[in-house]
């Protein structure tokens, strides 16, 4: 199955459930894929959050490179962001549609 996980609530408690269960399907041979909008990001650039944690070991579970929303982070992503995490993260893509993926689900 086809996931999209959209981490939109800026709190820590929804934020670790989405990519937790993010990660808890991918270790399943669910192909899943993280979008964190714009009112997570505060959540990420904290190195004690468990969100950043996380983030950081998307590679472990073979879930790609988070998204990003472009019209937010167009111009500073790479230089705002440090190495390991920028690494786990990139801009959504422009060609992406929601029929793209058999589940959408939002926290």
């Amino acid at each position: 199955m086809k996931l999209l996980i959209q981490l939109r609530t800026p709190t820590e408690m929804a934020s670790y459930e989405g990519c937790a269960l993010a990660l808890t399907l991918a270790t399943f041979g669910h192909e899943v894929q993280l979008y964190l909008d714009a009112p997570v990001f505060g959540l990420l650039m904290q190195p004690q959050s468990r969100l950043h944690g996380m983030i950081q070991s998307l590679e472990l579970y073979d879930i790609p490179a988070a998204w990003l929303p472009s019209d937010v982070f167009s111009g500073w992503l790479t230089g705002m962001l440090p190495n390991d995490l920028a690494t786990q993260l990139m801009l959504i893509p422009e060609s992406i549609n929601s029929q793209d993926f058999e589940q959408i689900l939002t926290f």
